[in-house]
């Protein structure tokens, strides 16, 4: 079961379908709104090949031929995307005002305008302990504690729009409440779920994800108005 979930997950990642319009959006605001501008061929590359990459990250850059849109979609655009694949900018995403970082992360919808993907942990408890790992043990504590936090992965969500006039999205990262709010009613998905009585465990994205998956919550992304792409 967790063999075929890695290669679902590494086949999600690189299967970029290069044949497909491409297009991006510059808030949450206009995701929801389905209002999209064109972009020319877009150029996806990965930083990592192994872990970070199978799991979630900031592991995408987005690039074109043209320097001035290069710039906007590093500093300004929310989201691209291109057929059905959809990347998000982490440098609009923030959780518990502790920014996301750099570069792209790729998204799925969830119902008509909630936005989920896979994600390092993050958060002020997880600043909190590679701080204290720096103040008791000095630089090497910290970079191991960075290396074995790079490793955490976690579930997370869009749903609110933008603060900081318009320049941030809040993200909430999926736990027990949520995931109760997710399911509803489906008591039998939400019983598995919770069958997995490791805290840790349960809220990984390898026993979050194929559960969502079953409850039917993944939909194709918005094509935008008026938009004719070409379907995988």
């Amino acid at each position: 079961m967790k063999k075929r979930f890695i290669y679902y997950i590494f086949f999600l990642l690189v299967s970029f379908n290069v044949g497909a319009q491409c297009r991006y959006c510059k808030s949450y605001e206009d995701f929801k709104a389905d209002n999209w501008e064109m972009l020319d061929t877009i150029y996806c590359k990965t930083h990592t090949k192994g872990h970070k990459f199978l799991w979630g990250g900031s592991d995408f850059s987005l690039t074109t031929s043209n320097k001035n849109t290069d710039k906007m979609l590093k500093k300004e655009a929310f989201a691209v995307k291109q057929g059905r694949k959809l990347f998000v900018n982490c440098r609009k995403l923030a959780y518990q005002k502790i920014l996301f970082g750099k570069g792209y992360v790729q998204a799925m919808t969830m119902g008509k305008d909630t936005l989920f993907f896979i994600f390092t942990k993050v958060g002020k408890d997880v600043q909190e302990r590679n701080m204290m790992a720096g103040t008791v043990f000095g630089a090497l504590g910290a970079g191991i504690s960075a290396g074995s936090q790079a490793l955490q992965q976690a579930c997370y969500l869009i749903t609110t729009d933008t603060y900081n006039r318009g320049r941030y999205n809040n993200v909430t990262m999926i736990n027990d409440k949520e995931m109760m709010k997710l399911l509803g009613v489906n008591f039998d998905l939400y019983g598995e779920y919770i069958s997995e009585h490791d805290p840790n465990k349960r809220l990984k994205p390898e026993h979050i994800y194929p559960i969502l998956k079953k409850a039917g919550l993944f939909k194709n992304i918005k094509q935008g108005k008026n938009a004719s792409e070409n379907q995988e």
